[in-house]
């Protein structure tokens, strides 16, 4: 390993440190957020409300997914074959 590739490395590693840090400061203060939101009301938020990414979606019918799959066809300027 070459002098330039040991410092390309280097630079590498701390950008990826400072990143997972400025992450965890995201974290902890959306984490905060959300305590100040559940102490701060009556009724907490529902866990969909807080989390809409963890909810599982429901499986698309036959007739959905080709009406789905027709607009993504048009959408990438397909034909209908």
């Amino acid at each position: 390993m070459t002098p330039r590739e040991l410092s390309v490395y280097v630079k590498a590693y701390a950008d990826a440190m400072e990143e997972d840090a400025r992450m965890y400061r995201a974290k902890a203060y959306l984490l905060a957020s959300l305590v100040r939101t559940m102490f701060g009301s009556k009724h907490a938020p529902s866990y969909e409300h807080i989390f809409p990414d963890d909810v599982r979606k429901r499986e698309m019918n036959d007739e959905e997914m080709f009406a789905q799959v027709q607009a993504l066809n048009r959408l990438f300027g397909g034909t209908e074959a």
